[in-house]
């Protein structure tokens, strides 16, 4: 059974469905420990299913980190009542060979304690004055009836509207559709003369959410907001150009990643003619794929098939490297871009292929 923790439910300041996301939701039962509710929105996968919200805060739950070391995936979570009655809450890894899938983490509810192999908890230097500055402004500045009912109007709309809407002419790309490879011959022609002399840009968001995150877990929306500023502004001083970009963000409907999804969609309504964002709903097991094999099936056809004036990856990932080998043989100028992990890309050499550290810019 799905459940929802404390922290997850203030963020949002409202009860909501851990698979769509709404606040259509009805209360079943409520106990000292949780309460049980289900969706009742038409739309929900998981309509009419009941799930669980958590009552009070877990142990350390501020500093527990909700994704698994190994595979940086989100864990699969577990609501189990076992037969004396007591309730754990499971948390593992989705990776049948991951340590985490083998051995999960479990949380007692009932005594109110971690059991068996602690969990990672990371405590930032500023992380408590975040906690205690966003209590303090619920308590101040509480939101009103009316807004909440505008935010959950914005988030139902980001989610809702077709994709194709941010492409100038033609739908090159759909919500659950893979640019390039779902196309007909005339869409595959008129998206590769889109491409042509143009900067392009391929932004794997979950490992530049991710990464961010870690670093900079206090007030993340800014922080997201500001790498967006500071992206354009490093295009521009490394190209003397963004009216001539393609900016193109691959993410996927993963529950971490569902509030920078909406703020990068966005981006690309307010800039439309050079940001477009594909949601890929791939399945793989009991969560959805990784982008990084369509994004660099993607980065590839461009490069083959485009005259590009340059060609950039946002990505800490070292899986991008032979896509950075091709921009090189092509001669095409190319930077790849992370939060992270130089030391990576400082071991190859690629031409004049450069990794930039996203942190070096905040640092300025």
């Amino acid at each position: 059974m799905d459940f929802l923790l404390r922290t997850e439910i203030e963020a949002k300041r409202n009860n909501f469905c851990p698979n769509c996301y709404k606040t259509q939701i009805k209360k079943l039962d409520t106990t000292k420990l949780y309460t049980k509710y289900m969706c009742w929105n038409k739309a929900c996968e998981k309509k009419n299913i009941p799930f669980i919200i958590i009552n009070d805060r877990i142990t350390n739950e501020d500093f527990f980190e909700q994704i698994c070391e190994s595979c940086q995936t989100p864990f699969i979570r577990e609501f189990k009542v076992n037969d004396n009655h007591t309730i754990d809450l499971i948390f593992k890894c989705e990776g049948k060979m991951c340590e985490t899938h083998l051995e999960p983490f479990r949380y007692s509810l009932s005594s109110n304690k971690w059991e068996g192999k602690t969990p990672k908890f990371t405590i930032y230097e500023d992380k408590l004055d975040f906690i205690q500055n966003k209590q303090e402004k619920r308590k101040n500045k509480p939101k009103s009836y009316k807004e909440r009912e505008k935010l959950e109007e914005i988030d139902k709309n980001n989610i809702n509207r077709p994709l194709e809407k941010l492409e100038p002419q033609n739908s090159f790309c759909k919500i659950g559709e893979i640019p390039l490879l779902t196309m007909n011959g005339d869409e595959y022609d008129k998206f590769m003369a889109h491409h042509d002399n143009k900067v392009v840009i391929l932004v794997d968001v979950p490992n530049l959410v991710r990464t961010l995150r870690e670093f900079h877990p206090s007030e993340f929306e800014q922080v997201l907001k500001k790498a967006h500023y500071l992206l354009l502004k490093s295009i521009e001083n490394l190209f003397y150009t963004t009216d001539e970009c393609i900016i193109r963000y691959f993410s996927k409907p993963d529950d971490d990643l569902k509030s920078s999804n909406n703020i990068l969609t966005d981006f690309c309504l307010k800039n439309r003619n050079i940001e477009y964002f594909h949601l890929l709903k791939l399945g793989k097991g009991l969560r959805y794929s990784d982008i990084d094999n369509y994004l660099i099936a993607n980065g590839v056809e461009i490069l083959e098939r485009c005259k590009l004036k340059g060609f950039v990856i946002i990505s800490s990932d070292k899986d991008y490297l032979p896509v950075m080998r091709i921009a090189g043989y092509k001669k095409v100028r190319a930077y790849i871009m992370g939060v992270n992990t130089p030391e990576i890309y400082e071991n190859y050499n690629i031409g004049d292929i450069k990794f930039l550290g996203i942190l070096k810019f905040f640092k300025n």
